[in-house]
């Protein structure tokens, strides 16, 4: 069985990105707007406004420090997600961007690995933001914090390439409405504003499934010091779904670009 994965050239896809990020570069101090304010009001919301009727401390940390790893790890994924739905179909359909790219010696292989790691280039510099954001607040309290960074964007290649897959099979922009309502919805369960212990068994199991939990585990971990042997299982969970999802990727933007 030939992988999508192996039709990778690493040269082409980064051509790719340097394309991308040649555009972003005019754009840089609008985009860099979003991860300064949001997180500012989301922590005043959270931390301070539930944080103040929250008098008990959630997993042995206070309940500002609990939830600095649900922002961060939302933010930074709300910020992947746009970029593998919106952005890439605008490139896709409106703007034939990769119709262009296409026309070229490019496959489609290299185009989709580059699409994949420029959203998470993108949200590695907001993750970066985000993080010194949290750090002000008092929400990363160990010297281990900016090792929050690793799982957070190995889950970014996941949720980049999981939306591709979602964005090359859709011909209808009013879909990605669906799409981000339940991704965003899902993200409830993954531990990020209270812990799963509240879940009954059946909803638990669900939770972790979904990999955004064990990211968001291993965020709070990386943020307070407290890192434990499941995180060692947590992240190559993380690794094995990325991998998964980069292969249907590939396999779904080919679907789909080339007739």
């Amino acid at each position: 069985m030939n992988l999508a994965i192996g039709k990778i050239d690493l040269i082409d896809a980064r051509a790719v990105w340097q394309r991308n990020f040649l555009v972003y570069r005019r754009l840089w101090k609008t985009e860099l707007l979003a991860p300064i304010a949001e997180p500012i009001f989301t922590f005043l919301a959270f931390g301070f406004g539930i944080g103040a009727l929250v008098s008990t401390q959630i997993e042995g940390l206070s309940y500002l420090s609990f939830v600095s790893a649900g922002v961060l790890c939302s933010m930074v994924f709300i910020k992947t997600i746009l970029e593998a739905t919106y952005a890439a179909y605008f490139r896709m359909v409106f703007q034939s961007t990769f119709d262009a790219i296409l026309a070229s010696p490019i496959s489609v292989e290299s185009l989709c690995f580059a699409e994949i790691i420029w959203a998470v280039s993108k949200a590695a510099v907001d993750s970066i933001i985000i993080l010194m954001v949290v750090a002000v607040f008092g929400g990363a309290n160990s010297l281990l914090a900016p090792l929050a960074l690793i799982p957070l964007w190995l889950c970014c290649v996941f949720v980049a390439a999981f939306s591709l897959v979602f964005t090359a099979k859709i011909y209808e922009i009013d879909y990605f409405n669906v799409y981000l309502a339940v991704f965003f919805s899902a993200i409830f369960l993954t531990g990020a504003w209270f812990p799963l212990d509240v879940f009954p068994f059946w909803l638990k199991v669900l939770a972790y499934i979904f990999p955004l939990t064990s990211a968001v585990d291993l965020v709070r971990a990386c943020l307070s010091g407290r890192i434990g042997w499941h995180h060692l299982l947590e992240s190559t969970y993380l690794l094995m779904v990325s991998v998964i999802f980069i292969e249907l990727s590939l396999r779904a933007l080919r679907t789909r670009m080339v007739v």
